[in-house]
């Protein structure tokens, strides 16, 4: 069986942190996600959002590297799960991920436009720890 997803998208909020009762921290975030399509003869464009769930290591980095409004590769699993609502049964889907890195760095110093961003791919994370790009991996570069 397989289950994995690849995202790029940039986050709408800042990540959220909270602990576990035995300590174990998560961060989650959610990402937009856009797709653009044609439909008789005009461009549509269609944004999903989607739920990020991190943890361990990689749930550190993410809360203290990760900003609303960056440009996001996310790898992870899907996982649906539910819960009980006022007798009804209400279901969501969150995205685990094991890898998550920023696809652009903030660059600029004072005499430079401080929101400027460069496209170019930061410092990756994963959950076993930090792992540096010097290059755009292979699966991203058709995507650019």
């Amino acid at each position: 069986m397989l289950n994995k997803v690849m995202l790029i998208g940039r986050l709408v909020a800042d990540p959220e942190t909270r602990f576990t009762p035995n300590g174990a921290q998560t961060a989650n975030f959610r990402i937009a996600v856009d797709r653009n399509y044609k439909q008789n003869e005009e461009w549509k464009k269609e944004t999903l959002f989607v739920r990020v769930v991190t943890w361990t290591i990689l749930a550190k980095k993410v809360s203290d590297y990760f900003k609303k409004g960056n440009l996001v590769y996310v790898e992870g699993r899907l996982q649906i799960q539910s819960y009980d609502k006022n007798g009804q049964k209400q279901w969501f889907t969150d995205i685990v991920a094991h890898t998550a890195f920023q696809l652009e760095k903030r660059i600029g110093t004072q005499q430079d436009d401080p929101g400027a961003t460069q496209s170019i791919p930061s410092s990756g994370m994963t959950a076993e720890g930090i792992e540096e790009y010097d290059f755009v991996p292979e699966e991203l570069e058709e995507i650019q």
